[in-house]
C-alpha cells in the first residue's frame, strides 16, 4: 500500500477495497470488547457507537499492565505509534514505531515498560469471511487466521500506518471507512489465513455499460450525500467486493476516487456560477464541512475554493473591461 503522506486517494484504494453489501452484515454500532478496560481509556474513537464497518481507537497508556478482553466479532490490529518495550502474554513484541501486533480473539495481557501510544483498528470478522469466500471460494474460521504478536515492514504495517495518518487529517466518510475495511480485510486474508497458499482469483472483469451508466447517474443525483460502497454496489446489482474490484478495472480509478473527483468538479461548477457561499458549496457537494472542502480542493487543484473563485471573478472582470 502506498505512502499516504500525499493523501493520494486513488492510490490509497488500489491495494484492495471493501464496503458493505455482503458487507452490510459487517456494519454495526457495536463497541468492540477490546475497549473494555478498568485501567485504560482511548483518547479518540472513530466509528465506535456508530454504524460503520471499520472502527478505530487512539490510546496513550502510562500503566504497566493491562488485560484486554478478546472479541471474536472483530480482528484487532494494534499499530505502535510511540514507546516500548511491549509484551503480549509475556512474549516480547516489536516495539518500533510503525510495527503492528494482533490482538488474539481470546484476549491478552499486555505489559509496557514505558508509556506507550498506539492505534487499534477493528475489522469485522464477517467481512474477512466474505472476502475469503470471494477470493478463494473458501470459508474462514477463527482458528484459520494467524494473529502474530509482531509484524513489521509488510503490507499490513503500511496499510495501518496509512489509515492512521489519514485519520490525523480528516474525518472519514462511510465510503472511506468501507474502503479501508476492505483493504485491511484483503491483506489479512491473503497474508495471515490458512488459505494464503491457495490460488486466488486475480481478475474480475469489467462492469457492463448499463451498470456503469446506472452507477454514474446515481452518483450525480446523490453527490450531496455521504455515499458508501454498499449503495453503489446495489445500483450495479452486484456484491460490494466484486463491484469495487470491477469498477476500478472499468473506470480506471477506485469508487472513492471517482466520487471525490465528481465532488470537486461539482464544486468548481458552483464556484464558476458565483452565486453560492462556500458553506453552501460544501454541503451541496457532499463535503462534511467547509474546511473539508478547502482541504480536498487545495490538494487536488493547488488553490483554495476562495482563491479559485477570486481568479474566476478577476478573469471575468478583465474580459468585461477588454470588451469595452
Amino acid at each position: 500500500m502506498p505512502n499516504y503522506s500525499s493523501i493520494d486517494y486513488d492510490n490509497m484504494l488500489a491495494a484492495g477495497r471493501q464496503g458493505l453489501s455482503f458487507c452490510s452484515p459487517a456494519v454495526s454500532d457495536f463497541t468492540p470488547r477490546y475497549l473494555e478496560s478498568d485501567v485504560m481509556a482511548p483518547v479518540r474513537t472513530i466509528g465506535v457507537g456508530a454504524n460503520s464497518s471499520l472502527k478505530a481507537t487512539f490510546w496513550h497508556s502510562t500503566v504497566e499492565q493491562c488485560d484486554h478482553n478478546g472479541d471474536p466479532d472483530f480482528v484487532c490490529i494494534a499499530l505502535n505509534t510511540g514507546g516500548g518495550p511491549i509484551w503480549r502474554n509475556n512474549e516480547t513484541i516489536p516495539s518500533q514505531v510503525g510495527s503492528v501486533a494482533m490482538q488474539p480473539f481470546e484476549g491478552a495481557r499486555w505489559r509496557f515498560e514505558h508509556p506507550v501510544s498506539f492505534v487499534q483498528l477493528y475489522v469485522p470478522f464477517t467481512l474477512l469471511q466474505t472476502v475469503s469466500e470471494s477470493i478463494f471460494n473458501r470459508e474462514l474460521a477463527h482458528d484459520k487466521l494467524r494473529m502474530p504478536s509482531g509484524v513489521g515492514g509488510d503490507r499490513l504495517c503500511g496499510a495501518a500506518r496509512s489509515v492512521r495518518y489519514a485519520l490525523s487529517l480528516i474525518e472519514p466518510t462511510n465510503l472511506i471507512l468501507d474502503s479501508w475495511a476492505l483493504i485491511l480485510s484483503e491483506i489479512l486474508v491473503r497474508q495471515f489465513s490458512s488459505h494464503s497458499d491457495k490460488h486466488p482469483r486475480t481478475s474480475f472483469g469489467k462492469i457492463p455499460a448499463l451498470g456503469v451508466a446506472r452507477v454514474v447517474d446515481y452518483i450525480e443525483a446523490s453527490i450531496d450525500r455521504d455515499l458508501d460502497l454498499a449503495s453503489l454496489a446495489s445500483v450495479a446489482s452486484m456484491s460490494v467486493y466484486h463491484f469495487a474490484r470491477r469498477f476500478r478495472e472499468t473506470i480506471g480509478m477506485s469508487p472513492h476516487a471517482y466520487v471525490l473527483c465528481r465532488r470537486i468538479r461539482r464544486a468548481q461548477e458552483m464556484l464558476n456560477r458565483g452565486r453560492s457561499s462556500l458553506t453552501q458549496v460544501s454541503a451541496a457537494c457532499g463535503f462534511s464541512s467547509q474546511a473539508h472542502l478547502t482541504t480536498v480542493f487545495r490538494r487536488s487543484l493547488g488553490v483554495t475554493p476562495g482563491e479559485y473563485r477570486r481568479t474566476i471573478l478577476h478573469g471575468r472582470l478583465r474580459s468585461s473591461l477588454d470588451d469595452r
